[in-house]
């Protein structure tokens, strides 16, 4: 379920957002979308007065948020999801090509494009997109878990579980269980960028923190980190839509 778009009051500036409820859902996220805007996933339960209150919290870093993407907007072009558009794959542009279909919903990648099958004339946008979602986790699951694998073993550092997320904030995360969680539309950056980020958080399993051990490690096998941690911060934005 989706809610109308309501807003809080923050000093001068009034946030927009809205909420997607799921029942299934246990937890509370915020997301700042290049293209949909401010918006909470939640169960059921919270009332909009909480979340309203949740987002107001987090009003400085909404605010810094949209900051940044609006100075990142040439990268950002509102996308129709229709043939010619251009979607980036392991930093490559894939030409997307949408066609008529009898036989189902179906994506397949080759030969620099995205090839669209789609069934029925209503929604194609919105069924494109979707078939685009699912191409990207799927290759992305496979994609990074090779990665992890290498820097695996070229750290000596066991990974025990490679997770997809919808992460909000930061490109990859872990806990101590050895299980690392990486946004997936990491997969749209050149593999420079895919192994900065998996042997950054491989790391984070041995040193919690951004100490001087912590880019030491980190240095030993990526010693260009610094350039890949300035290009990803810099150009991040472009591997969203």
């Amino acid at each position: 379920m989706i809610s109308k778009r309501t807003s809080v009051q923050f000093g001068r500036r009034n946030i927009e957002f809205f909420v997607k409820r799921s029942r299934r859902r246990r937890t509370i996220s915020l997301f700042v979308d290049p293209y949909d805007g401010v918006f909470l996933r939640a169960p059921a339960k919270p009332s909009l007065k909480i979340l309203s209150r949740l987002v107001h919290s987090k009003a400085v870093w909404i605010l810094d948020k949209q900051r940044r993407i609006n100075e990142n907007l040439e990268y950002l072009p509102r996308r129709e999801f229709v043939t010619g558009e251009s979607f980036l794959y392991l930093g490559r542009p894939m030409r997307l090509k949408v066609l008529q279909s009898d036989k189902g919903n179906k994506i397949t990648a080759g030969e620099g494009r995205f090839l669209a099958g789609i069934d029925g004339r209503r929604n194609r946008a919105g069924k494109t997109r979707e078939l685009l979602y699912r191409w990207y986790k799927k290759h992305a699951k496979v994609v990074l878990q090779k990665r992890v694998a290498v820097y695996s073993g070229k750290l000596k550092i066991p990974a025990s579980e490679v997770i997809l997320a919808e992460q909000a904030k930061r490109w990859g995360s872990c806990n101590s269980k050895g299980s690392i969680r990486f946004n997936w539309r990491i997969i749209m950056a050149p593999m420079s960028l895919i192994d900065y980020v998996v042997a950054h958080e491989l790391c984070h399993l041995k040193y919690i923190n951004h100490s001087t051990n912590f880019w030491r490690l980190l240095g030993s096998v990526r010693p260009d980190y610094d350039d890949r941690r300035e290009r990803l911060r810099k150009e991040g934005q472009k591997y969203y839509f």
